[in-house]
């Protein structure tokens, strides 16, 4: 705006121009210099009235015009301009396009809004429904549990119940939360280390689990797998590695831009035959699922962790 007037400025002076230099030539041939003044004071006189008929028939309502537009780019819908008093027709065309563009503009963005809230909705309920329908199947579980003697049967059903109830809490997780997209790990993990510890039965066992989580949003399609990996690597933890007390760590952090998930024990190590069970082929596949790797330490106990890269948990 002030590079327009600056123009402006230099035009209308330029236009006026002749009207002083006519008087100069006159007061030379004359003599006299009563013309040049005369000429001067006409030429301010002009120069001035011009500019503020101006300033108030074009450039208010120009700067009026960019005060609203600018309100309402960073986000005030409701910026409107309404009528310019005086503004020439062209001035006021734009104004009444812009306020018409802005109404266009506000009325879609209204119904994005309700229809982002209604199918926020809607995705928290089809959330709900599925941690309820996995909670029928570990209700279902549960019946068949009583019914069977068998050892081996019963531990069967017992880490299956687990790892479903693994899986309905990241969706509880997710219509719990306040973003859809993303589950809140050390909230998620505190919930989860919590109800394992009921299943899993740690209390009994003399069993005590630490935790270090930081926190860290996930999507829920890398939240599922390292939940299911820490529920394998404690099962497998508290079964052959402290089945007589002990202590087992948990830990969730970034290393070196790496995500690292980590479950450890203080037990004496685990053997060979053991490690190659069912356990640690889920976590393999884990690890395939998140384009991640697996490293184990038999030493001072057993570790097993489950490490991704940067573009793996990235949001």
């Amino acid at each position: 705006m002030v590079d327009l007037r600056t123009r402006f400025g230099v035009i209308l002076a330029l236009s006026l121009l002749p009207i002083f230099l006519y008087a100069c030539w006159l007061a030379f041939d004359t003599g006299r210099l009563l013309p040049v003044v005369y000429a001067l004071l006409s030429f301010i006189f002009a120069y001035g009235a011009i500019w503020l008929a101006t300033n108030a028939l074009i450039f208010q309502p120009l700067r009026t015009i960019q005060t609203i537009s600018g309100d309402f780019s960073t986000g005030d819908l409701t910026s409107r301009i309404g009528d310019l008093p005086n503004a020439p027709p062209r001035i006021a065309d734009l104004a009444k396009a812009f306020d018409s563009m802005a109404e266009n503009i506000s009325q879609r963005e209204a119904a994005m809004l309700d229809s982002l809230v209604e199918k926020e909705i809607l995705l928290r309920e089809i959330h709900h429904r599925v941690k309820n329908n996995l909670q029928i199947i570990i209700s279902l579980l549960n019946m068949q549990e009583r019914k069977l003697k068998d050892d081996a049967g019963l531990s069967v059903i017992r880490e299956t119940r687990t790892r479903i109830n693994a899986i309905a809490l990241v969706h509880r997780g997710l219509y719990e939360g306040e973003d859809l997209s993303v589950i809140e790990m050390d909230q998620f993990l505190d919930r989860l280390i919590t109800e394992l510890k009921t299943g899993l039965g740690t209390k009994e066992l003399g069993v005590a689990i630490k935790t270090n989580i930081v926190d860290q949003n996930l999507k829920p399609d890398t939240a599922i797998p390292i939940a299911l990996f820490i529920v394998e690597a404690l099962t497998n933890a508290i079964q052959h590695g402290v089945p007589n007390g002990g202590n087992v760590s948990i830990m969730l952090m970034r290393i070196d831009g790496e995500l690292v998930v980590t479950v450890s024990d203080d037990g004496p190590g685990q053997d060979t035959t053991i490690k190659q069970g069912t356990g640690l082929k889920l976590i393999k596949g884990f690890a395939r699922q998140l384009s991640g790797r697996i490293s184990t330490k038999n030493t001072n106990g057993h570790s097993v962790s489950l490490i991704l890269g940067s573009e793996a948990v990235e949001n």
